[in-house]
This record gives C-alpha cells, structure tokens and sequence, in this order.
C-alpha cells in the first residue's frame, strides 16, 4: 500500500472531527476505488450476494454511506436495479454519479436523521460505514425507519467497532419491537489491515 493510500487511511479511521473526515474522504475521493482495491476490500460484492438472499431484487434499496459506488456496483452486478445513496461527502458523491448504478444520490448526515420518509424502502445496504470513526450503533434505527415492514438493512460492523462500541448489548436495547437479527457471522473486511467485520442481516418487524 502507498504511503499517501495508508496515510489516507488512517486519517479516515483515526477518531476526530466531522468536518476532518469529510474533508479526508473528499480529498480521496479520486483514487479512493484504486486505493480500496489495493487494500484488498472484500465486502461490497459479499454483502450484496447476502442482501440478494433474503430480499428480492427488484427491491428498491438505500445504499447507506455509499461513497464512491463501489457498494452500488456490487449491488448492480448482483441484481438489484434500483438503488439511492447517501453519503456525508459530496466528492465521494461526485465519484458515485459518475458509475451511473444509483437512481437518486444525496448527502446525508446520519447523526441529524435521513431526509426521507418513514417505510420508503425494500432493503437497506452499508458496508464501511458502521465502523470506528464513523457512525455506530444508535444510528441503525434511522435506517430502520426508513423501511418497509419486513425490510432488510444488511451491513457490515468492523470487528474493532464490534467491541469498542459495546453493538452485542446496543443492539440488543434498540431492537425492541423495531427489527430482529437474522444473520449475524464474523468475515473477511479489509485484507491488508488483517480487519474482519460482523456481517449482519436486520429485519424489520
């Protein structure tokens, strides 16, 4: 990995400010596909096959933190005709419209809410995003909302996320009468940092 794609790295994952992040992912957003190919970024194509078992694929499917499309191509070449994606970073969003796989792309902070109406979507998708430095837990249920009764959110969690951000007890509280988990197995994430992450399949209820 190069330095540049390494410092990179570190400067998305490491803990700090909103608008530090942004700005990281928006400055990689030009070589971020050739940098995650290079990492040995295994989850999109896995996460999308999960998704096509348990939800058809005409299904209409938010793509959440879908930075530069690798997530929306992986979703593409497993089937699924129509997706939205949201993101925090506009230049990622730039990369993303330019793939030509996504209905509608719009930023979104998913700490101040999704700007959609309850029960819109089939499915829900992220790989990526639920990890350190980025969003955790207590936002899945937003995600959740935007689904349909007996909707699918699948997404990965980073294993160091996993147990940092306490998801085995979080997940537990906030499930309640909102949504169930049907899948949950520990896979291959990131080869080059060695990262594996919870795949996970919720179904809302």
């Amino acid at each position: 990995m190069s330095k540049r794609t390494e410092d990179l790295f570190r400067k998305v994952y490491q803990p700090g400010s909103k608008e530090e992040q942004t700005a990281a992912y928006s400055e990689w957003a030009e070589t971020y596909d050739s940098a995650m190919q290079e990492s040995g970024y295994v989850s999109p194509p896995k996460l999308a096959a999960l998704l096509a078992e348990h939800c058809g694929k005409e299904s209409i499917v938010l793509d959440v933190g879908c930075g530069t499309g690798l997530s929306g191509e992986a979703l593409a070449d497993a089937g699924f005709e129509t997706v939205d994606g949201i993101d925090i970073s506009d230049g990622m969003l730039a990369e993303a419209a330019v793939k030509g796989v996504y209905r509608r792309l719009f930023e979104v902070d998913l700490f101040k809410g999704i700007p959609v109406e309850d029960g819109q979507y089939d499915a829900a998708f992220s790989t990526g995003t639920f990890t350190l430095g980025h969003v955790g837990p207590r936002q899945i249920p937003e995600v959740i909302r935007v689904l349909k009764p007996g909707g699918i959110f699948c997404l990965t969690v980073s294993d160091a996320s996993w147990t940092d951000q306490n998801y085995e007890a979080e997940l537990a509280a906030l499930a309640g009468e909102r949504f169930k988990i049907v899948y949950n197995e520990l896979h291959d994430h990131v080869l080059s940092h060695s990262m594996q992450a919870h795949f996970l399949v919720l179904k809302k209820l």
